[in-house]
């Protein structure tokens, strides 16, 4: 039981206590102007992370540095179990698949992995997966990967992850790219895809996504970053974008 003329003061203690408890559960800094205010606003937002750029992009080349890495790309006639056999294939030669992409288009299925295996079984694998009946109708390619030189590059020290959406239409891409491209930005990873809208007033629109992971050998200032965000919020008006979210990683 508690007094009445205590109990105003009690909800607000408590709803002050779950606000603290819910915006260190939040976590990050979110730092953008007026113009900037929050993605329900203006679908354009700005968030500074603090941690080490190898939580943020883990390349798996330069990670196990003592095995031999592998690119295979295939297509071929869709069907099922292509992702089955060619993984077993991989397992049981002695390789790992870290990186894998794997879509149907159309009549078309499309492979794309990136396959780490200790060097003596590296031509045994390969010859496996070219030879195999079943894998037959795909054309498999294969690539050794190489890790980068030591001394022959710079270090990144700010990695972005920029996310895009609007209704779908030609230059997106393009025009994004070209724009983290002038930024002197570097593309680690981008994957594109189309969504149809939930939306009712938009159910008719393809929307087209753009997640690019970048980095930079280059310590943007916070100057730097606004600069960034007000011609991505430019961008966003050319393109028609729904929504334009950067995430910055510091180390």
């Amino acid at each position: 039981f508690m007094p009445m003329h205590l109990r105003v003061p009690f909800t607000a203690v408590v709803s002050m206590v779950w606000t603290c408890i819910l915006s260190a559960m939040r976590g990050g800094d979110a730092l953008h102007g007026d113009e900037m205010a929050g993605g329900a606003v203006t679908g354009t937002t700005l968030s500074i992370m603090t941690e080490a750029l190898d939580d943020y992009f883990t390349c798996p080349v330069e990670l196990d540095r003592e095995l031999n890495h592998i690119c295979i790309s295939a297509a071929g006639p869709d069907r099922v179990g292509y992702v089955a056999q060619l993984a077993r294939i991989i397992s049981d030669q002695g390789g790992n698949v870290t990186y894998s992409n794997q879509v149907r288009l159309g009549q078309e299925f499309i492979i794309l992995m990136h396959v780490a295996v200790p060097p003596e079984k590296a031509r045994t694998l390969i010859q496996a997966m070219k030879t195999d009946k079943e894998l037959k109708p795909l054309d498999i390619q294969t690539r050794y990967l190489m890790r980068r030189g030591t001394g022959t590059y710079d270090k990144p020290v700010l990695g972005l992850k920029v996310h895009c959406v609007g209704a779908d239409s030609p230059g997106m891409l393009a025009g994004i790219a070209e724009k983290l491209a002038e930024k002197g930005l570097s593309v680690e990873q981008v994957n594109t895809e189309l969504r149809q809208s939930t939306k009712k007033s938009k159910a008719d629109t393809r929307l087209f996504v753009v997640n690019a992971d970048c980095t930079t050998t280059v310590d943007s200032s916070q100057e730097d970053l606004n600069d960034l965000m007000t011609d991505l919020s430019k961008l966003k008006k050319e393109l028609s974008l729904d929504v334009v979210d950067v995430r910055v990683h510091r180390i």
